[in-house]
């Protein structure tokens, strides 16, 4: 069956004609009144569907039209509204000979029903009498109907414009602001290459003014400052749009002009903070590294000044102790004796703690070369150091095999030095020495351990753990200088990973470590 449509709507004509040609139907459709004469005129239909508010010819006149034309007066014609509704706008529509009235929405298979049974009856239509007045009327009221709407709709956008903070203006095609909204009265007669001239320096320029006033094109938020004539500036963000006439030709702008005089000055100040604040930190940040290089420089000068007078008391008091100790010497007291011995222990010490100060400074100064390290390779290296340094101690060392990480190699080799030495220091005691070292996880996640089952120490003093010079345990009950975790720390931090330990009094000690930046929660490994 061939159907024409006649409807203004573009997404109810498409639906209908969509659901329509679902059924097998050929369908044709017009978006008013005249063209879908033409289109009748041109291939009689089977069937006309029309909507009656349409510009051009309504669905009124394309009835009357089909019902005068001996070509198409006896082609079903059925209305489609949603806008005459009226028990006379009915009465109207059978008077012009239309075979079937219909409100829309309509279920759409109900409505397919209702056509495509309206088209297939033969009804008697009755002969189109003078409905002249009745269609005068039923014009009249729609059109008072839409003119109160539009009136309303005038009275309503004026208040959403009035109670809004932003002015609304308007040109003509030589940029003359000529209507306002009430409030921005201040506006009119100003031209737009006047308020361009205006704008604001320092801020982004996304648009040449120049360039929009010749090209006539969209805008926003042009930033200018106008000067009021109190002298005082207000800061107002332009933004427009070209308008046409009812010939479509482009009559010039309309556009909002919006008080921004808070938020570009608060912005403003934000950005003189921020800069301020940037200037502060960089100053700050140049100070602390001066300071820190100073007292490096410092430490590492002290450290090796000190070698040198260390060194001679040391071999001075070995000598005297060596000539003290020959065949025939006698007469020095036993307390002498032992306060030479406690110099040549006293220098032995601080000559190793010079040492580890030394070191301190090095691995701090020391330029990072990270490449792929294998730390089981290292850890066992450090083991058959410390079992041939005491080959009569019984330990067992477990070193889990592939451990490989990304960092300096000779750093490494120090982290793990100091922990493996402080594992085989402090599980000496044991009777069952053991120390083992692994991961857990994966990729810059792992979490390398070394654990051992000796004295251990007590967590209430892990704040101490890595500061250098503080010690656990009793002078004399183990050896060391308290530098050896303070340089593993650094060395830790500066591959930007995290150290930490675990342990408790009698039941051994875990340090961990990690490499790499990690923001994650790290691993809880038992003691």
């Amino acid at each position: 069956m061939h159907i024409l449509i006649a409807e203004d709507d573009e997404n109810s004509r498409l639906m209908l004609s969509t659901a329509l040609e679902a059924r097998g139907h050929r369908v044709q459709a017009a978006p008013d009144g005249r063209q879908a004469l033409e289109l009748a005129l041109a291939g009689t239909p089977d069937l006309i569907v029309s909507d009656i508010l349409m510009p051009e010819l309504d669905g009124y006149g394309l009835c009357r039209a089909v019902r005068a034309h001996p070509q198409l007066s006896g082609v079903p014609f059925v209305f489609y509204t949603a806008t005459f509704t009226d028990r006379r706008d009915e009465e109207l529509a059978y008077q012009l000979g239309a075979d079937l009235f219909l409100v829309k929405p309509c279920e759409i298979d109900k409505l397919i029903l209702e056509l495509e049974s309206a088209a297939s009856r033969n009804a008697i239509r009755p002969v189109p009498s003078d409905a002249d007045a009745l269609y005068a009327e039923r014009l009249r009221d729609k059109l008072d109907k839409k003119i109160t709407e539009l009136e309303a709709e005038r009275t309503r956008l004026r208040d959403f414009a009035e109670a809004a903070a932003d002015w609304f203006w308007e040109t003509d095609m030589d940029g003359v602001i000529v209507h306002t909204s009430d409030g921005a009265w201040p506006l009119r007669g100003l031209t737009l290459n006047g308020l361009f001239a205006m704008r604001r320096p320092g801020l982004p320029r996304p648009d040449d003014p120049a360039q929009l006033a010749r090209e006539v094109r969209s805008f926003r938020d042009v930033v200018i400052d106008w000067r009021q004539q109190d002298g005082s500036v207000r800061i107002m963000a332009l933004s427009a749009r070209p308008w046409r006439d009812a010939t479509g030709h482009i009559a010039g702008y309309r556009g909002s002009a919006r008080d921004v005089s808070r938020q570009v000055r608060a912005e403003e100040e934000l950005r003189a903070l921020n800069q301020e604040l940037d200037e502060r930190v960089r100053s700050r940040t140049a100070s602390l590294k001066a300071a820190f290089e100073e007292l490096e420089s410092f430490s590492y000068s002290v450290s090796h000044d000190l070698r040198g007078p260390l060194r001679a008391i040391h071999g001075f008091a070995s000598v005297l102790d060596t000539e003290l100790n020959s065949p025939g010497v006698t007469g020095l007291p036993d307390s002498a004796r032992d306060s030479l011995q406690r110099i040549l222990r006293a220098a032995l010490r601080m000559e190793h703690l010079v040492d580890d100060l030394l070191e301190l400074a090095r691995v701090t100064r020391l330029p990072l070369q990270r490449q792929p390290v294998d730390l089981s390779a290292l850890a066992q290296d450090i083991a058959d150091v410390l079992r041939n340094a005491e080959p009569s101690r019984q330990c067992d060392i477990r070193i889990q095999p592939g451990l490989l990480v990304a960092g300096d190699v000779g750093l490494l080799r120090i982290v793990l030095d100091n922990l493996l030495r402080n594992a085989w220091k402090f599980s000496a005691p044991t009777a069952h020495a053991q120390i083992e070292v692994g991961s857990e996880g994966k990729g810059q996640q792992a979490v390398i351990y070394v654990r051992d089952n000796g004295v251990g120490f007590d967590m209430a003093h892990a704040d101490k753990l890595f500061h250098p010079f503080n010690r656990l345990h009793r002078d004399g009950e183990f050896d060391g200088t308290g530098i050896g975790l303070a340089l593993v720390q650094r060395i830790i931090r500066r591959h930007n990973g995290r150290v930490w330990a675990r342990s408790e009094p009698g039941a051994g000690a875990t340090f961990c470590f990690t490499l790499g930046d990690t923001e994650t929660s790290l691993p809880s490994i038992a003691a």
